[in-house]
């Protein structure tokens, strides 16, 4: 997989019950004891959770305290205690910042009382020798402390949380692949993170894994469950981003120096931001962290302040490739008075990527590095808007189902592939937008026979279809239309399309 073709990988580590495991664990005499945690509310005591002798002697969630007591034998050492939610994600974020030797950004599932850390291992694996031995290694530091755990790799958070509390308990590590289209379509739909009354009455409908709930109309969806329902199927197939908040905010690597005099020379200019650069490399080296955006600031005697912003496809921490690409953006720069100040800041920070050195020339890792160079190279002379590269958008209207990013940005949602459409149903050559044509059908609303553009005739000798795409009446504009391919007594195959609210034609490709 190329480096502009690189998922994000997820980690999800899932400690069940934790608040019982947390106190176990500072308590260890409390391991032969039936142990019940209780939550003050309105209306009394009731019980939030238990250990596994607790479940055995019929201890549920929900019940009374009182009636939990009386579940217990008189054998038993029954330990009731209140919960502890402050304490609880205490002890969970200082078992974050201990496993920050497997992850650069860690962070905190985001619920009242959580019991999984998000861990972003992407770039990571390499370090392990590979993400098996990465898992490995993180249940080996775990298993010493007496934890349960399960654990999940994969490319969304959706998805790792989904896998570590849906695939049963005999499963403790699963390591979902790059394409995991199977697993979305084989998930149950409480893998998505949903109330348990959208659960409740998609399970009234039949509904029981993620792939029969795909397959319905999300515009009924929306109209029946509500936005959250879609944002967590989004989420899951990472159409929607859904980012990590650090528990230790990574350290802003920035240098920052002034002068007391001006310079004017772009000798002296040079000379002076290459040295604070060569100060920000010297904070990233010991990291073995690089950057995908170097902000630069210059300021001067009349108190402007010119910004420069160097965007890469892969982080980099190099400061001859960094000063080149600096040099790159201020040709294009002039300053209205002398400099008189610099600020350096390395963004966007990311692990630095690690490949064995390779014997000859010309091999495909060399031939990649080369390339993010070029690219690198072509945004800071000509912009980051001006060097794109095509993304697949998750919409149903050809024209926009396909929209134009820099291709140093890194994260972007990620649309979900159509099953049901084999290479050849869209044509080779899309036009931006649809164009009006003169058709002639023999049949009312049937496919056209002869095709009339700019004066040129085309008759149709053959004809598939047709394909209707209705989408869109509820972001706005109706899109109804009926899509044939026809191929000319030329030879020529055409992607035209009828308009159903006025039966007008258009021709939006063709097949080269």
């Amino acid at each position: 997989m190329s480096f502009l073709q690189r998922p994000q990988r997820i980690l999800c580590l899932w400690f069940p019950d934790w608040s019982v495991q947390r106190l176990q664990a500072i308590r260890p005499e409390l391991a032969r004891s039936v142990v019940v945690l209780t939550e003050t509310t309105s209306r009394g005591d009731f019980v939030d959770r238990g250990n596994a002798l607790a479940w055995r002697r019929g201890i549920r969630p929900g019940m009374p305290a009182s009636e939990a007591e009386t579940l217990a034998r008189p054998s038993d050492a029954l330990v009731m205690q209140s919960i502890e939610p402050d304490a609880d994600r205490a002890a969970l974020l200082q078992i974050a910042l201990d496993c920050e030797p497997f992850s650069f950004c860690i962070g905190l599932e985001e619920t009242e009382r959580p019991e999984c850390l998000w861990m972003d291992v992407t770039g990571i694996a390499h370090f392990f020798a590979g993400e098996d031995a990465l898992v490995e290694r993180l249940q080996q530091t775990l298993a010493k402390r007496d934890y349960q755990t399960r654990i999940a790799i994969a490319n969304t958070i959706g998805m790792a949380w989904a896998v570590t509390h849906c695939l049963g308990p005999d499963r403790a590590t699963v390591i979902v692949p790059h394409d995991d289209r199977d697993w979305r379509t084989q998930l149950p739909i409480e893998g998505l993170r949903i109330s348990e009354t959208i659960r409740a009455k998609l399970h009234r409908l039949g509904i029981q894994t993620v792939g029969q709930l795909r397959r319905l109309d999300r515009a009924s969806l929306w109209s029946r469950f509500g936005e959250d329902l879609l944002r967590r199927i989004d989420q899951l197939t990472g159409e929607r981003p859904e980012m990590i908040i650090p528990c230790r905010p990574l350290p802003k690597f920035q240098v920052k120096q002034s002068l007391e005099y001006g310079l004017t020379q772009p000798e002296r200019i040079e000379q002076f931001w290459r040295s604070q650069l060569l100060k920000l490399v010297a904070l990233l080296t010991p990291t073995r962290l690089g950057t995908r955006h170097l902000y630069c600031e210059f300021m001067t005697e009349n108190c402007s302040r010119y910004e420069i912003h160097v965007r890469l496809c892969v982080a980099e921490s190099g400061a001859n490739r960094l000063a080149e690409l600096m040099r790159l953006q201020l040709e294009r720069q002039r300053f209205s008075a002398p400099v008189t100040g610099i600020q350096l800041e390395a963004r966007d920070v990311a692990p630095l990527e690690c490949s064995q050195q390779e014997m000859f020339q010309g091999t495909s890792h060399e031939q990649a590095r080369q390339f993010s160079q070029l690219l690198d190279r072509l945004s800071s002379r000509l912009g980051d808007e001006a060097v794109a590269r095509p993304v697949r958008v998750p919409t149903a209207i050809p024209e926009n189902a396909v929209r134009l990013v820099p291709v140093t940005q890194t994260k972007y949602p990620t649309a979900t592939s159509h099953d049901s459409l084999f290479p050849l149903d869209r044509p080779t050559a899309l036009f931006p937008q649809p164009r009006p044509i003169e058709a002639i059908a023999t049949v009312p609303d049937g496919p056209p026979t002869v095709l009339f553009w700019k004066r040129s005739r085309i008759d149709v000798a053959h004809h598939w279809g047709p394909e209707r795409i209705e989408f869109g009446w509820w972001l706005g504009p109706f899109v109804r239309r009926d899509y044939y391919r026809v191929a000319s007594s030329e030879g020529r195959r055409l992607w035209v399309f009828r308009r159903l609210q006025d039966g007008r034609w258009f021709w939006h490709g063709e097949w080269f």
